[in-house]
Parts: structure tokens; sequence; C-alpha cells
């Protein structure tokens, strides 16, 4: 029964992903929606910040180390810039934004649906969905964004931190090379990819939290377990699938 559940996963959260955007058209409650936004973006950019400050620094010291024979270290910037900020800042910030907020989204309604408040709502004639879960989502949507810039700033920061002070690399090369494979257009896309990641993040977390299988109080946790677990599967193909359709179709253009 499990193996099949598994399988029909992916069905069951298309269909709850069509429900929840129906419910989100004629436009969810804004107040709710404005100050899940905001909770997101103060609760997961610490995370982004650090997460991708860190992964800069690190990507820095590989590119160097890699680039050292070939005497080109000061260039080891050109290569954080280049693939940081078009994908790994990006895939950063959708797995921090699925680890902080998507269990705290699935165990806020797991622990609404133990305490029957779900239940009170419909019982009342009102449109849980539209209720409680669009305005998440939608946040999601609109906060997503905001970590992938976060994470792009935060990747580049720490990248030039550990090549200057740490590495001994010109600071005006640094910099330059951490921005000359840095376009606008690799800007733009980073924000619909955060909008998208952000959306499935939302879908992904919401599902897990108003479908999960009810056993008491044991069951808010485990809803946010699979949320984190799922949502960072499903991040990561989405990640993948945007690159190849993006950037795929470009492999022996200039870029």
């Amino acid at each position: 029964m499990k193996r099949v559940a598994a399988l029909l996963w992916p069905l069951r959260l298309a269909a709850f992903a069509t429900r929840a955007l129906r419910a989100a058209l004629p436009a969810p409650p804004a107040k709710d929606t404005l100050l899940l936004t905001v909770r997101l973006m103060l609760r997961s950019l610490p995370v982004v910040v650090i997460v991708t400050f860190f992964s800069g620094a690190m990507l820095t010291v590989q590119a160097a180390v890699s680039l050292e024979s070939f005497g080109a270290r000061s260039v080891a910037g050109l290569i954080v810039g280049f693939g940081g900020v078009r994908e790994v800042f990006p895939l950063l910030a959708g797995g921090s934004l699925a680890a902080r907020t998507g269990a705290e989204l699935a165990s806020q309604l797991q622990a609404m649906r133990v305490t029957r408040q779900v239940e009170a709502l419909e019982m009342m004639g009102l449109d849980s969905v539209r209720l409680l879960v669009a305005p998440r989502i939608v946040a999601c949507i609109l906060g997503g964004p905001f970590c992938v810039l976060a994470a792009m700033v935060s990747g580049l920061v720490g990248a030039y931190v550990i090549g200057v002070f740490q590495l001994g690399i010109d600071r005006g090369a640094m910099w330059g090379s951490l921005l000359q494979a840095v376009g606008g257009v690799d800007v733009v896309i980073g924000v619909v990819k955060g909008v998208i990641l952000g959306g499935l993040v939302g879908v992904v977390a919401t599902f897990e939290g108003f479908h999960g299988e009810l056993a008491g109080p044991q069951s808010v946790g485990a809803a946010a377990n699979r949320a984190v677990i799922r949502g960072m599967v499903v991040v990561c193909a989405a990640a993948l699938g945007l690159s190849m359709l993006i950037y795929g179709r470009l492999v022996g253009t200039a870029i």
C-alpha cells in the first residue's frame, strides 16, 4: 500500500496544486498573505544567507585549488560567479526554503487538522483551501525570488571574502571575475526560478500538512519531515529541469 501511495503521490500533488490554484485565483485573503510573506522572509532569509555565504566561500576554495596548476587562481571568481549565480545559489535558496518554511507550513496545517480547526471551517461552509492553503502558497511564490536574490548576493560576498582575505587574490581582480560572468539576464532568470521553486515548496508543504495521515500529535512532526524531504527532492528535480530548459539549448553558443 505504501508503494502504491508513493507512486500516486505526484498525481495527488498535481490535483491538489490545481485545486489550490483555483482557490487562489479570486485572490486569497490579502492580510494573511502579506503577513505570511513577511514572516517567511524574516525566518528564511537568515538561513539562506548563512548557507550561501559559506557555499560561495567553499566554491571559491575549490575553484582556486583547481586553477592553481594553470596559474589562473585569480580568476577563480569567474567560475563561482558563473556556476553559483546560475545554478548553485538558487538551488540552495530553494532547499533552505523547503527546510525552514516548508516544515513550518506543513506542521501548522497538520496541527490545525489534528485540533479539527479545518473541519470547523468546512462545517461553517467556508473554503479551507482558500483561507489556509492559498495564502501560504502565494507567500512562498512572493518570497521565493527574494530568497534567491539574497542567496546570489550572499554567495558572491562569501566568495569575495574568502578569495581576498584567505587566498590573497587581488580585490579588484576577485570582484571583477565574480561579476564578469553575471549578467542582467541571469538575475532575471534567478527571479523566475525563485517564483517557481517557491511555489513548488509551498505546494508540497501545504499538501503534506493538509492531506497527511492523522495519527494524533505525532503526525505533526511526520508531516513536517515529509515536507522537508519531498520538498528538497522536488526543488532539485525542478532546478535540473529549469537548467536544461533555459541553459541546455544554449550549449555551444555564446552565453
